[in-house]
């Protein structure tokens, strides 16, 4: 948790210092591109450990105002970016980044789908494979014994 909150710290620090020096907020794209991976990411992992079943089992909460805390730092340098957005970029340029954002959670959602659906399906083919060993090495098992003692009593 506390990794993705520097991270976002870091990138939000390079965004902020990009307006200082008067450049252009689009030059700070990749910095932007970080925070919100970071932001996306902290909530993803908070998420994670509040639906753990160990956090649950143990009643662990302990670490709540932390998180707390976190989130908050976030939702704050998400405002100003919102302001820094509205006062230094094109107009609309907040309404944009903000589709923008959603359309790139939903493509990454689908993504994690997909690939979950192909690791499955992969599962699948490699049961099959295994199950079709296994058949045909009892079928050989059975042949084999069955020629054994066909063997002994003269039948061969």
């Amino acid at each position: 948790m506390l990794e993705m909150l520097v991270v976002a710290n870091s990138a939000f620090a390079i965004i902020k210092q990009t307006i200082q020096n008067g450049r252009e907020l689009s030059s700070a794209g990749a910095a932007i591109s970080k925070f919100v991976s970071a932001e996306e990411q902290l909530k993803q992992d908070l998420h994670k450990k509040k639906n753990s079943i160990w956090t649950n089992f143990l009643g662990k909460t302990d670490n709540d105002l932390e998180e707390f805390m976190a989130l908050e730092e976030i939702r704050v340098k998400n405002e100003q970016l919102r302001e820094f957005m509205q006062i230094y970029g094109r107009a609309g340029l907040y309404n944009d980044y903000v589709s923008y954002c959603a359309d790139a959670r939903k493509a990454r959602r689908e993504a994690r789908i997909n690939a979950e659906k192909r690791k499955e399906k992969i599962k699948e083919t490699v049961m099959k494979v295994i199950l079709a060993i296994l058949i045909t090495a009892l079928l050989s098992g059975v042949v084999t014994v069955l020629a054994i003692i066909a063997k002994k009593k003269g039948i061969i």
